[in-house]
């Protein structure tokens, strides 16, 4: 998927979900600089064991 088409997808995603207005102040807040990604992502994401990186990658069909 090429990156226009990742961000039509959001774009329509973001808007659906939260409304004109709602997306907008959304993506104010990142253009304006005010989050520190890999600072919070900690906070949103749990840390990733590498015996669960190997069974994902074990259980994922292998591609052609």
């Amino acid at each position: 998927m090429k990156a226009s088409e990742i961000s039509r997808r959001g774009y329509q995603a973001l808007i659906q979900e939260l409304g004109y207005g709602g997306a907008g102040r959304f993506l104010l807040r990142f253009e304006s600089g005010s989050i520190d990604y890999l600072k919070e992502r900690h906070q949103w994401l749990e840390p990733l064991k590498m015996d669960d990186f190997r069974n994902y990658i074990q259980q994922k069909p292998k591609q052609k």
